[in-house]
Order: structure tokens, then C-alpha cells, then sequence
């Protein structure tokens, strides 16, 4: 199982393509993920909380906080669907598993969501994750990994996941501006260069003007088969957002591999 990074940009991702198996998109909602049982056991030895209900161990470095109020802290993380349904991660008992936020790993705070460097907001929510007994990894692309979380953890991983970018107050997913849509058409046009570059037959960008009419609806990465999606090789030269995050890139500059 593996999660993108839901870190990332709800509108500068909009366009992203992951591999074939992970979900497709960021989004500020999410689905429940994985398997429920009522005993989770974490990879690390650590305390018992009792959350939604239930007993939970947990593997934790400085102790995980039950949400006082799930559904208000529902709100907060953006779990809440259009209809008024939660779409979280829930406990044994179906009700909604959270935490309060986890911080000490990065303060977005003041940043601009577009100018968000989305590969180091992914190395620090493994790092938060980790720290709490999860043994997620950052995957080439820049989502979180979680093969290695036994699918009964699931549930419990991804409500940690939560609290940790939760902690890195991270602004909330606004609108893209005419302006920021002229630079990410710039990055998508100039990163279609670099797929053709590695091989692969990349049709015609959309104009300008439909590109921003669809809040940036488009990615060379869409005409490629499943196949190269798979490819580390490709993913690693040709990243789908900047290295460093669109603050850090301009028209005109090249694009630069993920390290």
C-alpha cells in the first residue's frame, strides 16, 4: 500500500500522475485506507493509548495524543466530505482514529502552498512517522511508502501520517492564481522536454489559456503508458514538480532531477 504525497499542493498537484497502484492524485479529503483490527501492534516497543475505543499499541518518541475532539480535529485535517461524511481513518469501533498534531519536524507556517517544497515536506512526515514506529519510506517520486506496514497497522500509520503533517502547519489549498497556473504551465511544458529527452513520445501541451481554465488540469506524464510510470529512472529525471518547489524554479531554467 502507499499513500502520495496528500502533502502536497491540493491544486499545483492536480495534474500529477503516480504509479499504476497509487492514488492519483492529492487531494485535502482522503480515503479510508487498509484493514481494521481491534489490537495493532507497532514495529517498535512503546506505550498503550486507548483511542476510539479500543486498546491501541503504539510505537511512540514523545507520545501520541488522542484527538479530544475527533470530529472538530476531522474538520481541521480536512476530512470532512462535501455531504458532511467523514472520510478518515477510523478505529475498531468504526469511529474516527486521530491524533492531535505531532510537531518538532518543519514549520511551513507563512509559506505560500504553491511555493511548498513538496519532496522535503515528504522527507519530514517519513521522518515524523517513523519517529512514531512506522516503518513508512519516501518513495522516488515523492509519496510515502507504506509496503512495509503490515495492513492491520494501516488504519493507525495513516491516522499518525495525519498528525504529522498536521504539525507541519502547512497553509491551506487556495485557488492557483493566474499567475502561479502561467508558471506551472512553464514547468509542465519545459518537463515535457525532458520525457521526450528519455525517450517517450509526449502528444501537444494545451493552450495557455485552457491550461488555466482548468486550474492547471494537464501533465506530459498522462500520455505515457503504464509501463514508464514504473520507471525509477525517468521519475528521477524527469520529477513532476520543481526540486525545491516552484519557488525555486523559473521560466526559462531547467528542470532539474530529484536527488
Amino acid at each position: 500500500m502507499r499513500h502520495t504525497a496528500r502533502l502536497g499542493l491540493a491544486g499545483v498537484m492536480t495534474g500529477v500522475v503516480m504509479a499504476v497502484g497509487c492514488s492519483s492524485a492529492v487531494t485535502p479529503s482522503t480515503t479510508e485506507v487498509g484493514s481494521v483490527s481491534s489490537t495493532v501492534e507497532s514495529s517498535s516497543v512503546g506505550t498503550t493509548t486507548t483511542v476510539a475505543g479500543s486498546t491501541t499499541t503504539v510505537g511512540v518518541m514523545g507520545g501520541l495524543v488522542p484527538a479530544a475532539d475527533p470530529l472538530a480535529l476531522a474538520e481541521e485535517y480536512h476530512l470532512i466530505s462535501p455531504d458532511g461524511g467523514y472520510v478518515g481513518p477510523v478505529g475498531s469501533d468504526g469511529e474516527p482514529l486521530l491524533f492531535e498534531p505531532i510537531t518538532g519536524y518543519g514549520d511551513f507556517s507563512g509559506v505560500d502552498r504553491f511555493d511548498v517544497n513538496t519532496y522535503e515536506m515528504a522527507r519530514l512526515l517519513v521522518e515524523c512517522v517513523n519517529d512514531q514506529g512506522f516503518a513508512v519510506t519516501l518513495d522516488p517520486d515523492g509519496g510515502i511508502g507504506y509496503a512495509s506496514v503490515p495492513a492491520e497497522q494501516n488504519q493507525l500509520a495513516f491516522s499518525v501520517d495525519l498528525a504529522c503533517e498536521a504539525g507541519l502547519h502547512l497553509p491551506p489549498p487556495q485557488p492557483l492564481s493566474p499567475e502561479q497556473l502561467e508558471k506551472m504551465y512553464a514547468y509542465m511544458v519545459a518537463l515535457a522536454g525532458c520525457v521526450e529527452d528519455q525517450g517517450y513520445s509526449v502528444g501537444d501541451p494545451p493552450s495557455l489559456d485552457t491550461f488555466i481554465d482548468s486550474q492547471g488540469y494537464w501533465n506530459p506524464y498522462f500520455d505515457l503508458p503504464d509501463s514508464a510510470l514504473m520507471n525509477l529512472d525517468l521519475i528521477r529525471a524527469c520529477p513532476q514538480n520543481p526540486v525545491g518547489g516552484y519557488g525555486a524554479w523559473n521560466p526559462g531554467d531547467p528542470i532539474v532531477p530529484m536527488p
